[in-house]
């Protein structure tokens, strides 16, 4: 009885831990955490990431994740960190992820910034190319291809694929060659904000069709203005707070709308709008 009951308790805490990833999910980091993005080690607590109150690509209440590397040797000495948790793991191919996107910010020395996944049969693989982010600069948007093809296979006996349709661990790390463990032992710190799961597919079909979602004013106190391009109306319209909790639901049927907002909270919010074919999502400000 106790080895059955010890096996289902096993059972249960892997499940627990190893979730799903959806199509359109962001880390934006306004819960005041680091939402379970850590470095290994023992240092962990002390020298891994923190979340860093009002100085996101939105400015005042926006929160980011802010990641310093000492160099030199030890703990926290190289550019690394990473997330294994449910949000992060599971089949990016079947959930139509192909790229991760994603708000940086790097001081101190460049980066080139590299995207790393283990699956769960125990295969890693690394950007094939990197991206070079440039140190004292603004926040810049990059974009991470999540396609096979992108990948080196670093160590283990699967291909990328394998690993995209079974993902267990998600590295963010600086490297000048595609690498799992062996990133860049390096003195900067990074910033980072809106990691998001999505398909180039919708952004491709926004950008052919010129189709931008448009908000304003942000931020605001009593009304925000969604504006729609031509083509776009009868759309779906959603608008969460930074818990996840859906606030607001409605359908736009017209190129310009405006919503109340004079009785929300003050705080970030994420709008929405999709349809069948295209999802976008923008960031508001309630003041």
């Amino acid at each position: 009885m106790k080895r059955t009951l010890l096996l289902f308790s096993l059972l249960f805490t892997v499940c627990t831990l190893y979730g799903q990833v959806t199509l359109n999910q962001v880390d934006d980091f306004q819960d005041g955490t680091t939402q379970e993005w850590r470095i290994g080690g023992a240092g962990n607590a002390t020298n891994g990431p923190v979340n860093v109150p009002d100085e996101g690509p939105a400015g005042a209440g926006d929160n980011c994740l802010q990641y310093t590397s000492l160099g030199g040797g030890g703990v926290a000495s190289k550019m690394i960190f990473y997330s294994q948790n449910q949000q992060w793991s599971g089949d990016y191919s079947s959930e139509g992820v192909d790229q991760i996107t994603m708000d940086v910010k790097v001081q101190t020395n460049d980066l080139n910034l590299r995207i790393a996944m283990q699956g769960t049969n125990g295969t890693r693989i690394c950007s094939t190319s990197a991206i070079n982010v440039a140190a004292g600069g603004a926040w810049m948007s990059i974009t991470f291809p999540i396609d096979p093809s992108n990948f080196t296979v670093v160590s283990g006996g699967g291909d990328a694929a394998s690993v995209l349709s079974d993902v267990f661990t998600v590295r963010i790390l600086s490297s000048s060659s595609p690498t799992w463990d062996a990133p860049d032992v390096i003195s900067a710190v990074i910033q980072v904000d809106n990691i998001t799961a999505s398909s180039s597919l919708s952004t491709t079909e926004f950008e052919s069709q010129n189709r931008e979602l448009m908000i304003s004013p942000n931020p605001a106190k009593d009304k925000l203005n969604i504006t729609l391009p031509s083509g776009s109306n009868d759309m779906k319209l959603e608008v969460f707070d930074v818990l996840g909790k859906r606030v607001y639901n409605g359908l736009l049927t017209q190129l310009e709308s405006s919503v109340n907002v004079s009785r929300w909270k003050s705080g970030v919010y994420l709008v929405r709008i999709s349809n069948n074919s295209i999802t976008q999502t923008k960031r508001f400000i309630k003041q």
